[in-house]
């Protein structure tokens, strides 16, 4: 491979780099500690940028009574901030709403990590500054190392004191510029004994515990470290960007294996440091397995999702070989690194975190193992951190079932006794065992092994009532007793989680088959939401919505919601957000959290179709990390259907499309030959009447104007044909029924067409009789006239055409017939059709073959049919017209 392959610009961290550039830029002073002087630092840049002229303003920066500080903030243009009560104080906030309708380009957003009063649009401010960076303002913003995620524990165990207020790791590696605050240890603590940063009392604190000498040593070398990862960072993009050749590391993926436990939360962090040191993506994964502890699932959905918030990919695997499981998903996924805690705690475990990291040093010799030590806990007291599934391996469920079962062997065993041996007694106690563990699971069965052991032993064998043994027989049956129902009860167990992980498994995928299904025979929108709403709540369990995106890229609000009270001004803020942001948005998120709904952009190919909103109850944090993933995937389905529905509305609007252009030019090629024939015969008439006219004899005058005449009634027709056809299109025709004679409409028609018919005979045969036909006269009118119309021009000359009638009990019948060529059967059906002219033929007759269309729309609209008759001779055209009522005299 040639040199210039290899070194050739990256695709991915071309489209990164143009990507930031969309956006606003974000500039963070990162600071190791409070009183560095960050917010010093923001508004003297922030001045030199406001006198070269860019536009300024700050959105909220705090100050904390520092005089130096106040200084530069004044002359500064400020926006305004948002007052709210909360707990009967009235609180401030930055004003989101007025700072993106101002839109400066450069805002100033001091304390990023800050957590908003509740009633505010996102629960973190970071998510307030994401948004203005999403409206392509700038942002500089304050931080201090303590509260990035990824060092939160650290911290932590460094300080002894909990950060609560952190942000995303992700925050700053979207960054464009983070400019490092240093200030030496000695230097703040002076600052603080001067009360420069806090005030005297606070101060002496600050001193005694958080800014001790060798916790400032401790931060400030954090500070650096975030620092120098993210010009890391910057020059690998820079080097990927622009083709320069490097060292490169291998690329791979690191594995972390995480569990329901606290002591994961540590060894997440540590994975998280290590995926940014070596510049490789990571999966946080869970193996599911028989002993899995359900009552921890709060404790591991929070681990996920902290995993997730630091950038890591989530996955739940099942099985019960927890190693060969983590090997072979690290196998498939190109894993470079597995991390794995190491528990000190191991009393009441039965799959000990330390054996599942000796099991990986042993048998996944292809891969890097990274152990992480259980932290100490926040007392620093140097106690590990106690592990939920420690407290909670036994419930109270357990006990009782093999209590229950234990006892029922024992009374069985008691009423048996008379009529069986003690060995056989022993069975009882093992069926007893087996049904704990088919009922309650591993540790029932193991527990009511125990039982059943002392019971069998205290109850039936010699000495009756006591524990010790006499017979050596005995022993050996106990000695089985006891090792078969560990065994079977432990299989049993299996069994029964293998078939309700099957059964689920069976669940989900039926739902999932009849969710595709219906999307798949939806038939239009409204079809396809109801259908994807009603599979999403029988998947979730939770009552779900779907909201379709309007043109204004906001949510299509639920009706029927609003009407019952269960659809507020809040949620539909958060639908329109999580549309018009493309992200999670309401009840468990950070933005709009008061929301009643959780809500899922469907997005797919850069296209947002619309939201799914899953109702939650006001307890909940939100969904959990399976339903999530699982919500996310029927996302994905609901998307592919969305746009399978555009694609189809985009080719059937195509189809429109060529239909009107074809029709457009059927149009011109058809009527540009009739509007210009009598346009030359007029032309031509009143040119020789002009120029012409004291040679021409008064005879051959009073002609000509005649043709002249007759030529304009011709093109008056053919005009009132194009404007009939536009109103039939457009559904604009405005119908006046009446009771109409028709030999008088007949009479009418023949009028208008001296000129089309004088070398015909026209014969009216309609009795005087006749009733009159309900219809609209002009209309009736028009479509008789198109109709002698064609006879006149299709018949040879000197034949007859005649017109006849007669009524039934309910309607009147009026034909048209001549003596022409007539239509081929086979195309009776289509002659009707618009620009259709029977026999596509030239034979010399102008025709735009819009007549008979037009007549039968007019027909259609008075309530009648019109078709061919059967005729010996030529063509015959039958119309049929209700009767018009009968008139009751007064």
């Amino acid at each position: 491979m040639a040199e210039s392959d290899t070194v050739r610009p990256s695709p991915e961290a071309l489209l990164a780099e143009a990507q930031r550039h969309e956006r606003g830029r974000l500039k963070i002073f990162l600071g190791a500690a409070p009183g560095v002087g960050k917010t010093y630092e923001m508004l003297s840049v922030a001045r030199r940028k406001l006198a070269e002229g860019v536009d300024v303003a700050v959105g909220i920066v705090e100050t904390h009574g520092r005089q130096e500080t106040e200084a530069l903030l004044h002359g500064l243009p400020r926006i305004p901030r948002r007052r709210l009560t909360h707990r009967e104080r009235e609180l401030e906030e930055l004003d989101l709403d007025a700072l993106l309708e101002h839109k400066p380009r450069l805002a100033l957003v001091d304390e990023l990590a800050h957590t908003n009063v509740p009633g505010s649009r996102h629960a973190k401010r970071y998510q307030d500054v994401q948004e203005l960076l999403d409206a392509g303002i700038d942002v500089y913003t304050t931080l201090n190392v303590q509260h990035l995620e990824s060092f939160n524990d650290i911290v932590g165990r460094i300080t002894g004191v909990e950060v609560r207020e952190t942000v995303p790791d992700a925050i700053i590696e979207q960054a464009h510029d983070v400019e490092l605050i240093d200030l030496p240890p000695d230097d703040l603590i002076e600052r603080l004994r001067q009360g420069k940063v806090y005030v005297p009392d606070a101060a002496r604190r600050a001193l005694d515990h958080y800014f001790s000498r060798g916790n400032l040593l401790a931060l400030r070398e954090l500070a650096l470290r975030a620092a120098s990862e993210r010009v890391d960072d910057d020059m690998s993009v820079f080097m990927r960007a622009h083709a320069i050749a490097g060292p490169w590391p291998a690329r791979g993926r690191l594995i972390v294996c995480v569990d329901a436990t606290a002591a994961s939360e540590h060894v997440i962090r540590t994975a998280k440091r290590l995926a940014d040191q070596r510049h490789l993506p990571w999966t946080a994964i869970y193996v599911q397995t028989l002993g899995s502890a359900t009552s921890a699932r709060a404790r591991l959905d929070a681990n996920l999702a902290l995993a997730s918030q630091l950038g890591a990919d989530t996955a739940i695997l099942t099985g019960d070989r927890v190693g060969e499981v983590i090997v072979e998903y690290s196998r498939t996924h190109n894993a470079a690194q597995i991390v794995v805690g190491r528990s000190m705690d191991v009393r009441h475990r039965f799959w000990p975190r330390r054996r599942l990291a000796q099991w990986l040093l042993d048998h996944a010799t292809d891969f890097e193992i990274t152990i992480v030590a259980a932290p100490i806990n926040g007392s620093g007291d140097g106690r590990p951190v106690q592990s939920d599934r420690a407290r909670k391996w036994l419930t109270s469920r357990d006990v009782a079932l093999a209590i229950g079962f234990s006892a029922g062997a024992a009374v069985i065993g008691k009423l048996l006794e008379p009529y069986t041996d003690s060995a056989s007694l022993a069975l009882i106690f093992l069926l007893a065992a087996t049904f704990a563990g088919a009922t309650g699971g591993l540790v029932a069965s193991v527990l009511c092994s125990v039982i059943a052991f002392t019971a069998y032993n205290y109850l039936f064998t010699e000495p009756r009532y006591s524990l010790s043994v006499d017979n050596p027989q005995d022993v050996t049956t106990l000695v089985v007793f006891l090792a078969v129902s560990f065994v079977v009860g432990q299989l049993a167990a299996r069994l029964r989680r293998q078939a309700h992980d099957a059964w689920l498994s069976t669940r989900r995928v039926e739902t999932l088959f009849d969710f595709s299904r219906r999307l798949a025979t939806a038939v239009d929108d409204r079809d396809l939401l109801t259908a994807a709403a009603t599979g999403l709540s029988e998947l979730l369990g939770k009552r779900c919505v779907v909201l379709r995106a309007n043109a204004q890229h906001r949510a299509d609000p639920p009706v029927e919601l609003e009407r019952a009270g269960e659809f507020r001004d809040t949620d539909q803020a958060a639908a329109d957000w999580a549309i018009g942001h493309r992200e999670t948005a309401g009840r468990g998120t950070g933005t709009l959290p008061a929301a009643a709904w959780y809500f899922v952009p469907i997005q797919q190919s850069g296209e947002v179709f619309g939201v799914i909103g899953v109702h939650l109850p006001a307890t909940s944090d939100g969904v959990d990390a399976e339903q999530n993933r699982l919500l996310f995937t029927l996302q994905t389905q609901l998307a592919a259907a969305c746009e399978r529905f555009r694609l189809r509305e985009a080719a059937q609007s195509a189809q429109i499309q060529k239909a009107a252009e074809s029709l457009r030019a059927a149009l011109l090629a058809s009527v540009s030959h009739d509007l210009r024939t009598p346009l030359v015969s007029i032309t031509g008439a009143l040119t020789a009447l002009r120029e012409l006219s004291h040679r021409i004899p008064e005879e051959d005058q009073d002609r000509l104007l005649g043709s002249a005449i007759g030529e304009a009634q011709r093109l008056n027709r053919l005009i009132q044909n194009l404007l009939d056809m536009t109103r039939l299109s457009h559904g604009a025709l405005a119908l006046r029924a009446s009771a109409v004679d028709v030999r008088d409409a007949v009479s009418q028609a023949i009028s208008q067409l001296d000129g089309v018919l004088a070398g015909h005979q026209v014969d009216v045969l309609i009795p005087a009789t006749l009733p009159p036909v309900h219809a609209d006269a002009t209309l009736l009118g028009q479509v008789l006239a198109n109709l002698l119309e064609n006879a006149g021009k299709f018949a040879p000359s000197g034949t007859t055409v005649r017109v006849d009638a007669h009524a039934t009990a309910d309607a009147i019948y009026v034909t048209v017939a001549d003596r022409g060529p007539g239509i081929p059967a086979a195309e009776r059906g289509r002659v009707f059709d618009l620009f259709y002219r029977a026999g596509q033929r030239d034979n010399g007759t102008a025709g735009a073959g819009m007549g008979l269309a037009i007549s039968k729309g007019f027909v259609e609209a008075m309530g009648g049919k019109i078709g061919i008759a059967d005729s010996a001779e030529g063509t015959a055209v039958e119309i049929q017209l209700p009767r018009a009522p009968a008139v009751i005299p007064a």
